[in-house]
């Protein structure tokens, strides 16, 4: 029986596959995405969900493709590290983000989309103006510096939403008075952002869902980083503590939350792990089914709603600090 519902894509770099395996088991169940939002590898999904795609496909697009050429030096690329170094200061990253927006732009394509316009309003996408210091809502937010938010091209929303900062270089945004803003990854500020489909305020016609990572850690490694992998760690911990340290959850946001397993074989699933092998990918594919399927065995949104929307009045949040130890 064919059921609609809302979801939000957590971001978490090269774990994403795992999203999409839980978007398959979803689909097999019947369910179908109405409205969709995300940050960086969740708005990927999320772009390709609201053009049309399925799981199956999504699934098929990204294990062709080799990830590691989205890695492009940007600037002196015959240098080895200190052509890293100076790039990095030009250009504030490690590298180009100019392939991963052709690649999704071609992906889009093939479902007939280039602009919002296109997706018809059923696509958001968070990222961080880092020049202003606060959030963005793509395409809304698009306004305020001037563009209209139709016209604009959802590959380049979603290259802003998974710009890591420092290992890719920030997107370029100038506003009405002329001044450049530096747009990075929609993580820094909300990498779980269920508020933007869900204000807790009112009752809903089809759930949200939400499609998050476990934090979960492996082994400590003892060998010193050199700086790819400095910058790796660094990126990782803004990434996984972003919506951790402190962060607003609505009533029965964890009810409503599945919950995909960043372990495989006991070692976790970096973010900016770019030369997966095809085996990670798919243990990382398993996990988010595993993790849908057990979801789904409990889920009733009836209860759901009755135990966490029967009263809108009252306290609609609570805010949560991590324990610290």
């Amino acid at each position: 029986m064919e059921k609609f519902c809302d979801a939000v894509f957590e971001g978490g770099g090269m774990r994403g596959i795992g999203l999409v395996g839980a978007v398959a088991i979803f689909e097999q169940q019947g369910y179908k995405f109405r409205n969709v939002a995300g940050s960086s590898a969740g708005a990927i999904v999320a772009s390709l969900l609201a053009a049309g795609y399925t799981a199956e496909e999504m699934r098929q697009e990204m294990e062709s493709v080799k990830f590691e050429k989205f890695k492009e030096r940007s600037f002196l690329k015959g240098l080895g590290g200190i052509g890293s170094i100076l790039g990095a200061a030009t250009h504030f990253g490690l590298y180009s983000a100019t392939r991963f927006e052709t690649w999704i732009e071609e992906l889009l394509l093939k479902k007939g989309v280039v602009t919002f316009d296109d997706v018809k309003g059923k696509l958001q996408i968070t990222a961080s103006d880092i020049t202003a210091g606060k959030g963005l809502v793509l395409p809304q937010d698009l306004e305020s510096f001037g563009i209209e938010s139709g016209t604009f091209k959802v590959a380049t929303a979603v290259r802003m939403s998974m710009g890591i900062p420092v290992f890719y270089e920030p997107f370029e945004l100038m506003d009405k008075d002329g001044a450049t803003h530096y747009i990075v990854d929609g993580a820094v500020l909300s990498n779980y952002p269920i508020w933007i489909l869900d204000d807790g305020r009112r009752k809903l016609d089809v759930p949200v869902f939400g499609f998050r990572f476990s934090k979960r850690n492996g082994p400590i490694s003892t060998k010193k980083p050199n700086l790819i992998s400095y910058v790796k760690q660094i990126v990782s911990t803004v990434v996984d503590a972003s919506d951790d340290e402190y962060q607003i959850i609505m009533r029965g946001d964890p009810q409503r939350t599945i919950q995909i397993d960043t372990l495989v074989n006991g070692e976790p699933v970096g973010i900016t792990d770019f030369h997966m092998p095809f085996e990670t990918i798919e243990a990382m594919y398993k996990n988010g089914m595993d993790a849908g399927e057990q979801f789904l065995k409990t889920w009733n949104f009836k209860a759901w709603t009755r135990d966490h929307r029967s009263n809108t009045d009252g306290l609609l949040y609570r805010v949560m600090r991590r324990r610290r130890t």
